[in-house]
């Protein structure tokens, strides 16, 4: 692909490669494209002057030997040039292209020349028991299981290299694949679907693999599925995770029985400033005292005042109004409203109501009042125009001090 932009002359010898351009600087435009005697030019008009640029002929040459299938062309051309970011482009696509067509010699080559030495000796390998697949069956040996598992690994899709391996019953192999790569969850998935008698090694091994890297989440969710509930919270709390320790414990009570656990892990729920799931630990364990005391601290309202119906009933209306409180400091008025009312605290809950912009409920509230301070507090906080069309039944204001009267509007 030839092109321009305001001063420069851009060209592109691999459009899967779109970042690897060439560039010359250039003074006029481009005006036509002549291959002639096996070579291209570019033709640029430069003032009254027609210049030619030469295009890299190789470069060019690789293309359509890619266009062709002829791989092994494409390979001669390559190896004629120097190591460059167009030609390393090129090398990354011929070994893609090589895979996919199941020319594995060629791949090799590809990763040889680009100095991927892991993925190199991985297919050496992979070519060695082509080859010798090859000399013991005929054919060229890629159609054999093994390679066919092997070029899956290749393309990351383990998966479908497992199927191989399976479909002949090859479950060492499949089991030895995942160990290497460390995915052990699948290496156990797959030795437990076949029962495999190793089975109770590759889970230690997998477990003292997880300690040895200092993955304790991962190796309490091992225990967890072990039912080594205990061993599990105890690395949950390793791994700073006493939530997730929480939530096993509050699952399953003959762990909340233990008194030294249940603190262990209230301790680090407080210190990470969980206060609610303290509170649901607390409560599991019927120390009610600490859980309402961890609700409130953790905002946690609604819980504190079911827990207080039933354990603290002198406390609700202490914790409506601190419910309420709270709603206001997060902005949500309208919510607060009842809350203030279920307290008692009628200043606060008209309050609410008119900053909320409710202002029916406003003069509702007011209606219902006896004290005279919510007059006052009424005209001070009210505004009158938002007010005039509402009618207030039972008051009249004079002088800041509501007095009975029919109405007033």
């Amino acid at each position: 692909v030839v092109a321009q932009n305001r001063g420069n002359l851009c060209i592109w010898y691999s459009i899967d490669s779109p970042e690897s351009i060439t560039m010359f600087p250039i003074k006029g435009d481009i005006v036509d494209l002549e291959r002639v005697d096996g070579k291209t030019d570019v033709i640029l008009t430069e003032g009254v002057n027609t210049v030619a640029y030469t295009l890299d002929e190789g470069l060019i040459e690789f293309g359509t030997a890619i266009d062709d299938g002829d791989y092994d062309r494409a390979t001669a051309f390559l190896e004629s040039l120097e190591m460059s970011p167009e030609t390393e482009a090129m090398w990354k696509m011929l070994s893609k292209l090589a895979l996919e067509a199941h020319q594995l010699h060629i791949a090799e080559r590809c990763f040889a020349a680009l100095g991927d030495v892991s993925t190199l000796r991985f297919l050496h390998q992979t070519n060695e028991i082509a080859d010798k697949v090859s000399q013991e069956m005929g054919g060229d040996g890629t159609a054999f299981f093994q390679v066919q598992a092997h070029v899956a690994m290749l393309d990351k899709n383990f998966k479908l290299a497992e199927m191989h391996y399976m479909e002949q019953n090859s479950i060492d192999e499949a089991i030895e694949m995942y160990q290497e790569l460390h995915m052990w969850d699948e290496c156990i998935a797959v030795a437990e679907a076949k029962g495999h008698p190793e089975l109770d090694s590759l889970r230690e091994i997998h477990y003292q693999w997880l300690m040895e890297t200092g993955q304790d989440e991962k190796a309490g969710e091992v225990k967890e599925s072990e039912g080594d509930f205990q061993g599990a919270i105890n690395l949950y709390l390793k791994a700073g995770l006493p939530a997730k320790a929480a939530r096993l414990a509050i699952s399953h009570p003959e762990i909340t029985n233990n008194s030294d656990t249940v603190g262990r892990i209230a301790g680090s729920l407080i210190k990470g400033e969980f206060y609610e799931r303290a509170g649901d630990l607390y409560e599991r364990i019927r120390n009610n005292q600490r859980a309402l005391e961890c609700y409130c601290k953790g905002d946690a309202f609604r819980k504190a005042v079911e827990l207080a119906r039933l354990a603290f009933p002198v406390e609700v209306v202490k914790l409506e109004e601190a419910w309420g409180d709270y709603l206001v400091q997060q902005k949500q008025m309208d919510a607060a409203i009842n809350h203030f009312i279920e307290a008692g605290c009628s200043l606060k809950a008209i309050e609410a109501a008119i900053a909320a912009r409710q202002w029916k409920k406003a003069v509702h509230i007011l209606e219902l009042q006896e004290d005279s301070s919510a007059g006052k507090y009424y005209l001070e906080k009210v505004q009158w125009k938002k007010l005039f069309p509402l009618r207030c039944k039972n008051l009249v204001v004079v002088d800041c001090f509501p007095f009975p009267s029919v109405q007033f509007f």
